[in-house]
């Protein structure tokens, strides 16, 4: 009733077989947001990334201390970058 072989697993036929595979995940872009308040703009934007579970490899950073007037905030921004 059955075959014998019933529990038993395949094994691998060669070493080659035993290899691990490359690694096949394409990495991320880094996000940076750059945002005038320092309290509630990165609260939000730190609740959305948990809202749709993005993925901790993809590096989302949310700066929040740069002066409140758009030239400032695009100023903090190539700063930011340079320094990274």
């Amino acid at each position: 009733m059955g075959s014998d072989d019933l529990f038993h697993k395949r094994r691998p036929k060669s070493t080659a077989d035993m290899r691990r595979k490359k690694e096949s995940k394409i990495s991320l872009d880094k996000i940076l947001i750059v945002c005038e308040g320092e309290k509630t703009e990165p609260i939000y934007f730190t609740e959305l990334r948990e809202f749709y579970e993005l993925n901790t490899t993809n590096v989302i950073e949310v700066i929040g201390n740069c002066g409140s007037s758009p030239s400032s905030v695009v100023a903090h921004a190539k700063n930011y970058t340079k320094n990274q």
